[in-house]
């Protein structure tokens, strides 16, 4: 606590907890976008400002966290500067609902299950985001925290608008997933009853501003009876009506066949890939998003040698949730998780060195941002921002404890800064190999390729038994209850998360290795190489931070 723990617990926390109020929220967006345009029979509208503001909304969530933390102890200036970013991101937002409304001016609207959800999500996102607005005052939020006003604003928000997009999704694509067609009557009567059922649940909280959170009774006198009875009601109407999705998506299995495309859209997933048979005579083109770049059926019949199906990504969150489950549930479990994590990722790597998942190209389609950019690299760019985020907060916190911490070791006490000067060193040297190993195999080496990732591979280990030697020093010489603990727990985690991505790396040159050694990559297939590169690059350039943080300053 004298270093300001509870405090930067706070803003580790929120830093986190409200960028996932997006990472819930975008992709519903993206579905209604898509669905919007469909039964619009239009394309979308200001495609490259949607695109633009979909940025600006993801930078933006790391830097209005701090409304959160208005009566938590953070200074003025920090609460002005949260106040402005927090009604900046409604700008963003307010650019996404132009471009749903632009999309059916003028439109043929076809009011289907799919539609209506995405709809009553643009709705009830406005609703929640007009209330955010409030939140962003200072003033406002010091009588409304804590209230049932901010209840309903994060429902209206993270529930509602995600809820009812992903709600679109599953009638839009059940037929593509199941072959047959659901009831639209009980589909419609699943959206008339969610959507009035969360009105009533949520919108009358908007009226208990005064009204504290967590309590279980309240007097009278109050007058918050009316409310949190229609409230009530709404409850009883929202949650059983779910329900009716359930036995929808069940009858869907023994419904009418689909056709190849219901919707007559020139997305690509209905004009292209592996489905349904289409029905003699019917129509390959309709009302679509016109984008009027659709493929024909006859183009996409070609089947594919390779399927992308996998249960592979299933098992991965399967064994990921197993060992969450396991913090509340004890350490067996988590080991069980971790068995089935290590199944999933062991089982993609094998597909993988058998090229199960090699497809040739996508058919030309829309143009979308990176789209020249392939998958897997993009995939890596997109880890690897979530992994700048990780080190950003692990840094960040570091210096955080540092300035607040009223002792802190000068250079060279606590950390060898020789040992620390050898890592980098190795390190250095570890991403020249490994880039010369690219080099190879662009050249058709592949001798090469395997001889420098194994020199890659046993700078990796000796810069991982570097670390090994300080830990086992540090650890052995602690004194418990001596004021240099916090600075060498810091160390620790810091370089502890930072050696098992060098450990994962290691194991990755191993599976490349044996890939390579097995005619794996060639002068004109040499992606997976390209990727270690880009993370083991990123890996070491963390290091060049941790190094001068830790042992010179």
């Amino acid at each position: 606590s004298s270093a300001g723990g509870s405090i930067l617990w706070d803003h580790v926390w929120w830093f986190f907890g409200h960028p996932e109020v997006y990472i819930v929220l975008l992709p519903a967006f993206g579905i209604v976008a898509g669905i919007i345009a469909t039964f619009s029979g239009r394309p979308v509208y200001a495609r490259k400002p949607l695109f633009a503001a979909v940025g600006i909304v993801v930078l933006l969530s790391y830097m209005v966290y701090g409304h959160h933390m208005f009566l938590t102890g953070i200074s003025l200036t920090e609460r002005e500067v949260f106040t402005i970013n927090t009604e900046m991101i409604s700008i963003p937002f307010g650019v996404l609902m132009l471009s749903f409304i632009g999309t059916m001016y003028k439109g043929a609207v076809k009011l289907t299950t799919p539609m209506l959800f995405a709809l009553g999500s643009v709705v009830i996102f406005v609703i929640g985001g007009l209330s955010g607005v409030f939140n962003s005052s200072l003033a406002l939020d010091i009588a409304l925290r804590g209230t049932y006003f901010v209840v309903a604003h994060f429902h209206y928000v993270m529930v509602g608008a995600s809820e009812f997009g992903l709600f679109a999704g599953i009638y839009y694509w059940l037929p593509k997933m199941t072959g047959r067609m659901y009831n639209e009557t009980l589909g419609k009567t699943h959206f008339i009853l969610s959507f009035v059922g969360f009105n009533l649940i949520f919108f009358p909280m908007f009226f208990l501003e005064d009204m504290p959170r967590r309590i279980v009774t309240y007097a009278a006198s109050t007058g918050w009876g009316p409310a949190n009875f229609v409230a009530t009601v709404g409850a009883f109407i929202f949650i059983p009506s779910q329900l009716l999705l359930v036995y929808n998506m069940g009858m869907t299995l023994r419904g009418p066949r689909a056709p190849m495309n219901p919707w007559n859209s020139t997305d690509r997933e209905w004009v292209s890939g592996p489905s349904m048979p289409h029905p003699v005579g019917a129509s390959s083109h309709g009302i679509g998003n016109g984008l009027g770049n659709g493929v024909s059926h006859a183009a996409s019949e070609s089947a594919h040698e390779a399927s992308p199906l996998s249960t592979r990504p299933i098992i991965l969150c399967l064994g990921f949730a197993v060992s969450m489950a396991g913090l509340a549930f004890g350490l067996p479990v988590i080991i069980i998780g971790l068995v089935i994590l290590a199944g999933g990722v062991f089982g993609w790597a094998w597909d993988d060195y058998r090229g199960r998942f090699r497809l040739p190209e996508e058919e030309e389609g829309e143009r979308w941002p990176f789209s020249k950019v392939p998958k897997d690299k993009l995939a890596m760019w997109t880890f690897l921002g979530s992994e700048a985020v990780l080190f950003g907060v692990l840094l960040g916190s570091y210096a955080f404890i540092r300035v607040n911490f009223p002792y802190w070791p000068t250079p060279g006490v606590l950390h060898d800064i020789n040992f620390g000067t050898i890592d980098t060193l190795i390190v250095i040297t570890s991403s020249l190999t490994a880039y010369l190993g690219l080099q190879s195999i662009k050249a058709g080496n592949r001798r090469g390729l395997i001889g420098w990732l194994g020199a890659t591979l046993l700078l990796g280990i000796i810069s991982l038994g570097v670390k090994g030697t300080e830990w086992y020093g540090l650890i052995t010489n602690l004194v418990p209850g001596s004021p240099i603990g916090l600075p060498v727990s810091s160390y620790l985690v810091t370089t502890g998360i930072h050696g098992a991505h060098v450990l994962a790396g290691l194991l990755i040159m191993i599976y490349l290795m044996k890939r390579a050694a097995t005619g794996g990559f060639s002068a004109e297939h040499y992606g997976s190489v390209e990727n270690f590169n880009l993370y083991w690059s990123f890996v070491n350039c963390v290091w060049l931070v941790v190094f001068p943080l830790f042992y010179l300053l």
